[in-house]
């Protein structure tokens, strides 16, 4: 990443499901980070399995590993730093996901819940769609459906907060304001680990940011972190 500036609810089942249904009791929506590959499909989202990403593996293991229906999707947006830069890309995935969240919580009863999971500028998206002080944030009406949040590499993270995961002692490129996601304390986790470029905001020539998010263990921790919250 380079900054250049309704339906009716499925019964659950005895085993994990996944599902093809519009509206199961779950919907992962995966945002992947800059240059990451995208997926297919019209409108600001699809319902292919593409656009994950390298690094959010576990959109796939938490469909598979719930006993609930569910599916995933992977959000429509540039994803990108350059053409267009960060900020016209950045600002457009926070959009697309307000709508499709928006859209998905109007078609889907209040027993379908969300679980949104995105990796640096993925994070900086979802970020955005939740925090207090976002001229673009979600409804609260369908802010209380999301049962779930994982970040990894969040450009804006902020030192301190409590739902930080991963030992980042410093402050990301753009920080968030202290306390605007509190919101989301007991349902959010932020992992970042020391030097990471673009979390920590230094010097990264082991390409943590690039490595450590799609390692097992990280993968493993995430998503037992959200199957906890369903």
């Amino acid at each position: 990443m380079v900054m250049a500036a309704a339906g009716t609810a499925i019964a659950t089942p005895a085993h994990a499901v996944s599902s093809s249904a519009t509206c199961p009791r779950v919907i992962v929506i995966g945002v992947r980070g800059t240059d990451e590959a995208a997926g297919s499909g019209g409108g600001s989202y699809d319902y292919a399995t593409g656009g994950f990403g390298g690094r959010l593996n576990l959109t796939s293991t938490v469909v598979t590993g719930t006993p609930l229906t569910a599916r995933r999707t992977g959000l429509k947006y540039p994803a990108k730093a350059i053409a267009p830069i960060y900020p016209i890309s950045q600002g457009q995935g926070t959009t697309n996901l307000k709508n499709l969240v928006t859209s998905l919580g109007t078609t889907c009863s209040s027993s379908t819940r969300f679980v949104l999971v995105g990796y640096s500028q993925g994070a900086h998206v979802i970020g955005d769609a939740l925090a207090s002080d976002s001229g673009n944030r979600i409804a609260a009406t369908y802010r209380n459906r999301i049962a779930a949040v994982v970040f990894f590499g969040d450009p804006t993270y902020r030192v301190g907060e409590p739902f930080n995961a991963g030992g980042g002692t410093r402050n990301g490129t753009w920080p968030r304001a202290v306390g605007v996601l509190s919101e989301f304390n007991s349902r959010l986790r932020s992992y970042c680990y020391a030097n990471d470029r673009w979390c920590q905001n230094i010097s990264d020539p082991g390409d943590v940011h690039g490595t450590r998010y799609q390692t097992s263990a990280v993968q493993t921790a995430a998503k037992d972190f959200i199957l906890a919250r369903l």
